[in-house]
């Protein structure tokens, strides 16, 4: 009977250990839903929110989480503090349109483990009734002949301060993840570069 119950402990503490999450792991995973909240959350998108002041207030909470289920609770709720969603009809491709789906890959939304049913759900919800404007951060220039043109401004940032380097990091993943035409090509996969060099990004002095 003792032994059945050391085993037992034993069994509950790994199992303990291994649902902790790493910092890497959050941010990597701060950083996706960050860049999709940005371009197809409706109150995002459009410009309601500074973004980055946004991401520097929810930083120390996804800090502090150390499970999955403190973590995706931290994520549901600032989901939740953005505004309501409304539902629209389902958005269908133009006939007339030709469409480049080979850089799209929003799969994370479900397959993600460290996502609880709940936030998947929400994820899933913004992508089925996102935004239809025009973007605020990201938009294409008349008169520099239709080139994609971003609205974005770190001259301000001072580099010694960690969340300098994450919003940096996350800005630049995103642009590449979401618009770089040959993301597609690359030799690795670029959720695989980010797990790589996010550790660099959060030790360099």
């Amino acid at each position: 009977m003792k032994k059945l119950l050391l085993i037992l402990i034993v069994l509950t503490c790994q199992s303990s250990i291994s649902q902790e999450l790493t910092e890497t792991q959050k941010l990597a995973t701060t950083c996706k839903v960050w860049g999709f909240l940005k371009y197809y959350h409706p109150n995002v998108a459009s410009g309601k929110f500074n973004w980055d002041e946004q991401l520097f207030a929810v930083l120390p909470m996804v800090e502090k989480a150390s499970t999955k289920e403190q973590f995706s609770t931290v994520l549901e709720n600032w989901i939740d503090s953005l505004g309501e969603i409304k539902k629209i009809a389902p958005i269908k491709d133009s006939d007339s349109t030709t469409y480049f789906y080979k850089n799209l890959d929003l799969a994370w939304i479900k397959t993600d483990n460290i996502f609880s049913k709940k936030l998947s759900f929400k994820l899933k919800f913004i992508e089925n009734n996102r935004y239809q404007g025009e973007l605020h951060y990201f938009y294409f220039d008349k008169k520099d002949g239709g080139m994609g043109a971003i609205n974005e401004h770190y001259s301000d940032l001072h580099f010694k301060d960690k969340n300098a380097r994450i919003v940096t990091m996350f800005m630049y993943w995103n642009l590449i993840e979401y618009f770089f035409p040959y993301k597609y090509l690359m030799d690795q996969k670029w959720s695989s570069t980010l797990e790589k060099l996010l550790p660099e990004f959060i030790e360099a002095n």
